[in-house]
């Protein structure tokens, strides 16, 4: 009679952890499932078309990132996209622009200092040059000016020839 009874304890304690067993594994699954519906709720607000004009933008939810998930970003990404280059191509062209302009006036400097330059050459050879001048300095020479008239050799076609 003990071995009916221990056999039949036997048998009610392991029809009990099977049914334990059981009941643990529907908890988890109605728990999985309770999971999975939740993500997809989450999934289907932050990918639906419909846009919640009335969202609370604040410090927290920029800083959070919560704003980069909401439906008006999604739709304007690539136009926030395409300013942030046009950005960039105006500043790059700016940058651009302003060394040509700085390397610009430099040569028109240089120019303009080499321009005085050759015209103070120019004066000086020309008050070098002046009849006055040369004879100043040939006082000191026995070259004299010449007090005879210029006068012209007559050249002939015969005479080039030879």
């Amino acid at each position: 009679m003990s071995n009916d009874k221990d056999m039949q304890q036997k048998k009610e304690q392991s029809l009990d952890a099977e049914t334990l067993r059981e009941e643990r594994k529907q908890r988890e699954e109605k728990e999985d499932r309770a999971a999975d519906v939740e993500a997809r709720k989450v999934l289907r607000t932050l990918t639906s078309e419909k846009d919640d004009e009335h969202t609370n933008v604040s410090l927290r939810t920029v800083l959070g990132g919560d704003i980069l998930a909401s439906g008006w970003f999604r739709r304007q990404f690539w136009f926030i996209v395409l300013i942030v280059v046009m950005c960039i191509f105006y500043i790059s062209n700016r940058y651009a622009c302003q060394k040509e302009m700085i390397e610009s006036t430099k040569l028109e400097d240089t120019l303009l200092d080499r321009r005085y330059k050759a015209l103070t050459i120019s004066s000086q050879l020309k008050e070098l040059t002046r009849p006055s001048v040369v004879e100043e300095h040939l006082s000191d020479t026995t070259l004299k000016v010449s007090t005879d008239p210029i006068y012209s050799l007559p050249v002939t076609g015969e005479d080039t020839a030879q």
